[in-house]
C-alpha cells in the first residue's frame, strides 16, 4: 500500500483511540430524577430520566478547536415545578464539567486524559484465554487488533502469513534502541515508561529484528526475574498483536516453566504459533511432546511453524510427519520437504514392506511434494529420485484407490520433463535407472483398466473432478 493509504489507516486509528478516551459519562440524583451527561468526540448530551433536554453535535473533529461547550435545558420536576439544567463541559489537557440546575452547583469534575496505546482496547491474551477456558478452544481466527490492521486498502491476511512476507530487516540501531527503552521499563515500570517501549514495539514487525533481537539482547545485564515481570506486563495488556509477539519474544529468554500453560493455549492461534513456540521450546524444558500436541491442533501457517520447531524424537512422531504432517497445510510452502526430511520418507520406503497406512499417508506426502507452486520441492529433495522409485514399487500392492492412481499419474507427469531438466536432475538428485524404474513400475500398474473405467464413471457425474480429468488425460496420452 501507498504512504497516503498507511498515513490515511494511522490518522483513523488515532482519532479512534482519542474518541475512546473522551467517552465520559456522568449520573447525578436530583431530587429523584436521574440527570445523565455524557461526553463523546462529536458530540454532548444532557438527559434527564433518560429524555435528551439539550445536546450539543459536531460536524467535525476539528470544531473541539474551541475548548468548552455549554448546554442548557429544562424538565418539570415530580411537584410541576420546572428546573433549568446548565451544563460546561470541555478542556484540552483535561476534562472539565460544571453542572448547575436552578443555578446551584450540583456538580465540579476535572478529568485527566490518558492516552496509552493500551487503554480503551481488548487485551488479547486474556481474549484467547478465555476463549480457551470456555470452550477448550480457540473458536476462530479473529483478533481484537482487527480493526487496526485491516480495511478497505488493507485486505485482512490469514493468521500468520503477514511475518511469512516479511524480507527485510530493521532500520539501523532500531533494536539497541527498542532494547534500551524496555530495559529502562524494566528498571522504572511506570505506565510513562511502559508507553514508550509499546509504541517502539508497534513501529516494526517484531520477525524483521528477531535474531538481532536474542543476540544483543542477550549481551544487555539485566535482571531475568523483573525482565519476565515487565515482559508478562506486556503480554497480559497487549492490544496490539506485535506487542504480544516482543513480549513472547522476551520470555524466551527466560525461565518459562511456571507458564508453560499459557503459552501452549497462545500457540494455538496461528499467528502467534511460531513466537510462542520459540518461548515454549527456548525457555521450558520437555517441550516436544507440547510441541506436538499443539502441531496436531494447528493449520496453515501456524502449522508451518509448529513443524520447524517438532523434533522426530520419537517413533510414533516420525511416522506422523510421514502420515498426517502435510494435514491441513498451506500449499507451496516448504514443511512437505520438512516432513520428508524429519520423518525420513526415504528409509520408510526403502523397507521390504509397508503398511497400507503408511502408503496412503506418503501419497498425500508425495502430492504436496509435488505441487507446482514458487518452487516445486521434488526438485530440491535429496532423495527424490530413490523415494519415488520405492514408492512406485510399493503401489503394485498398495495402490488400492482412485486418489493413489492418481498420485502415479501427477508422478508420471514429473518424470515426463525435458531433456534439460533431466541433465540438472541428474546432476543433484536422480539416477538414470531410477528415473526409468519409476516410468516402468507406473506403466505396469496402468495395465489394470480397472482405473480408467472408474475415472470415466467419476467425470461422467463431475466433469470438474481433477483426479479424473488427469487419469483420462494420462491413459489417452499413454494409450
Amino acid at each position: 500500500m501507498g504512504f497516503k493509504e498507511e498515513l490515511k489507516r494511522e490518522m483513523r486509528n488515532a482519532t479512534n483511540d482519542v474518541a475512546k478516551e473522551v467517552e465520559k459519562q456522568w449520573l447525578l440524583d436530583f431530587e429523584g430524577h436521574t440527570i445523565e451527561i455524557s461526553n463523546k468526540m462529536m458530540e454532548e448530551t444532557v438527559k434527564v430520566d433518560g429524555e435528551i433536554i439539550a445536546q450539543n453535535t459536531r460536524k467535525s473533529i476539528w470544531s473541539h478547536i474551541v475548548p468548552y461547550s455549554t448546554l442548557s435545558g429544562t424538565f418539570t420536576g415530580k411537584n410541576g415545578k420546572k428546573h433549568k439544567v446548565h451544563v460546561k463541559i470541555g478542556g484540552f489537557v483535561k476534562l472539565n464539567l460544571t453542572v448547575k440546575v436552578d443555578g446551584q452547583k450540583l456538580l465540579s469534575d476535572v478529568q485527566s486524559f490518558q492516552f496509552f496505546p493500551w487503554k480503551n482496547k481488548d487485551f488479547i491474551v486474556p481474549y484467547l484465554e478465555n476463549q480457551f477456558a470456555e470452550h477448550g478452544k480457540l473458536l476462530n481466527k479473529e483478533l481484537p487488533d482487527d480493526a487496526f490492521l485491516y480495511d478497505e486498502n488493507h485486505p485482512r491476511l490469514a493468521p500468520g502469513l503477514a511475518d511469512q512476507l516479511v524480507n527485510e530487516s530493521v532500520l539501523p540501531m532500531y533494536t539497541k534502541k527498542l532494547i534500551k527503552n524496555f530495559l529502562q521499563q524494566v528498571e522504572n515500570p511506570t505506565d510513562e515508561n511502559r508507553k514508550v517501549t509499546y509504541e517502539k514495539i508497534n513501529d516494526e514487525k517484531v520477525i524483521s529484528y528477531f535474531h538481532e533481537f536474542l543476540v544483543l539482547f542477550s549481551e544487555a545485564e539485566k535482571d531475568e526475574a523483573r525482565v519476565q515481570k515487565e515482559a508478562l506486563w506486556l503480554l497480559e495488556h497487549a492490544a496490539h498483536r506485535e506487542v504480544v509477539k516482543f513480549a513472547l519474544l522476551v520470555l524466551g529468554t527466560t525461565d518459562c516453566e511456571n507458564i508453560k500453560e499459557r503459552l501452549k493455549i497462545i500457540a494455538l492461534h496461528e499467528e502467534f504459533t511460531g513466537v510462542a513456540l520459540f518461548a515454549l521450546s527456548n525457555g521450558s524444558r520437555n517441550a516436544n511432546n507440547a510441541i506436538w500436541s499443539i502441531a496436531k491442533r494447528v493449520t496453515d501457517w501456524g502449522k508451518v511453524e509448529a513443524l520447524n520447531f517438532l523434533e522426530a524424537d520419537t517413533e510414533e512422531i516420525r511416522l506422523w510427519f510421514l502420515t498426517d504432517g502435510v494435514e491441513d497445510m498451506v500449499p507451496g510452502s516448504h514443511a512437505p520437504l520438512m516432513c520428508a526430511e524429519k520423518g525420513k520418507l526415504d528409509i520408510e520406503l526403502h523397507e521390504d514392506t509397508i503398511t497400507d497406512s503408511i502408503f496412503d499417508g506418503v501419497s498425500k506426502l508425495l502430492m504436496a511434494l509435488l505441487y507446482e507452486g514458487e518452487y516445486r520441492q521434488m526438485d530440491d529433495y535429496e532423495y527424490a529420485g530413490q523415494v519415488l522409485m520405492r514408492y512406485t514399487k510399493h503401489a503394485k500392492t498398495h495402490c488400492q484407490t482412485i486418489h493413489h492412481f492418481y498420485v502415479l499419474t501427477q508422478i508420471f507427469e514429473y518424470v515426463n520433463e525435458s531433456d534439460d531438466i533431466w541433465e540438472e536432475r541428474f546432476d543433484e538428485n536422480w539416477k538414470p535407472h531410477e528415473k526409468q524404474a519409476v516410468e516402468t513400475n507406473i506403466q505396469e500398474i496402468s495395465q489394470q483398466t480397472q482405473w480408467f473405467e472408474e475415472a470415466k464413471r467419476i467425470f461422467e457425474e463431475n466433469p470438474e473432478n481433477i483426479g479424473a480429468q488427469a487419469i483420462m488425460n494420462f491413459y489417452e496420452r499413454n494409450a
